[in-house]
């Protein structure tokens, strides 16, 4: 399905860790790796323990994998011009790829990672590769990506997750075969005034979640699982994806740009910094 993948250099110290991260999305059909390399003049970017040569040795790595490599040079990282490098290809051919660490709700108006900068408007499916950090040592969670791995798709049945399913339909196509389909009644929406339609509510969206286990199972999943629970949305995902060692979490994302989401939030954005784990986010594509 991947064609090509997008790595978003950052010159931060766990770049190299997003490249080895996409050597294996090679099974998803991924054959070019392009590199968006960090080119600043700002002291305040280079930051202590990145190593450029670090970087090129595993662009070595992943051309030995088979791998076609380029490197392009951009000026503080412009999200337009990111963009620009995919906008013409296919939803389903290219990839962002950007490594970022968890947020706290208390950071959120001051972070400084790129990630967080680009996933406001985005334009084509964007993976932020989860970096966790112990003892001054980075890691990526997970280790990588595989035909074995769980993904997690919660879903509200909107037209943005539909789009988002179709995604992780060729992802299941492509070798995937564990997923958990979850849907969350939003307690916030529904009590107290349609606490009574709750079980009417259940049985529409219980079969809903079954119409689309049935089509990953067509597709080539063979453990597909269902959870459809109450509760406030991002607090239940949050504690799926901990309790079930998740290792990729598929999102839609509506772009709405990033002083509405700063101060109002959504619940795809909250899940992309803090989750504890890797998360796709798949934008809404306007229908021509």
């Amino acid at each position: 399905m991947i064609k090509k993948l997008l790595v978003v250099n950052q010159t931060l110290p766990y770049d190299h860790l997003v490249l080895k991260f996409a050597r294996s999305l090679k099974f998803l059909g991924a054959k070019e790796v392009v590199v968006a390399n960090n080119i600043t003049t700002l002291s305040d970017r280079l930051i202590d323990g990145y190593d450029p040569l670090v970087i090129e040795e595993s662009l070595k790595e992943i051309e030995k994998e088979g791998f076609t490599t380029r490197t392009l040079e951009l000026q503080d990282l412009p999200v337009e011009d990111i963009n620009k490098l995919v906008q013409n290809d296919d939803t389903y051919d290219s990839l962002i790829m950007v490594g970022a660490k968890r947020s706290s709700l208390g950071k959120r108006i001051f972070d400084t990672e790129f990630a967080y900068e680009l996933i406001q408007m985005p334009s084509k499916p964007i993976l932020i590769v989860r970096i966790d950090e112990e003892d001054e040592k980075f890691s990526t969670v997970p280790a990588e990506l595989s035909p074995e791995s769980h993904i997690l798709f919660p879903t509200d049945f909107s037209e943005n997750a539909h789009q988002a399913f179709q995604y992780l339909e060729r992802m299941v196509e492509a070798g995937i075969r564990k997923v958990t389909l979850m849907h969350i009644q939003d307690i916030s929406k529904i009590s107290p005034y349609l606490d009574y339609r709750i079980i009417e509510f259940n049985q529409i969206d219980r079969d809903r979640l079954e119409e689309l286990k049935k089509r990953l199972e067509e597709k080539g999943a063979t453990k597909v699982e269902i959870i459809l629970e109450m509760g406030r949305p991002f607090r239940e995902i949050s504690r799926v994806v901990e309790e079930n060692h998740v290792d990729l979490l598929i999102l839609g994302r509506q772009g709405k740009g990033i002083i509405k989401d700063i101060f109002i939030g959504s619940n795809s954005n909250n899940l992309a910094r803090r989750a504890h784990t890797s998360v796709l986010l798949v934008p809404e594509m306007k229908k021509k």
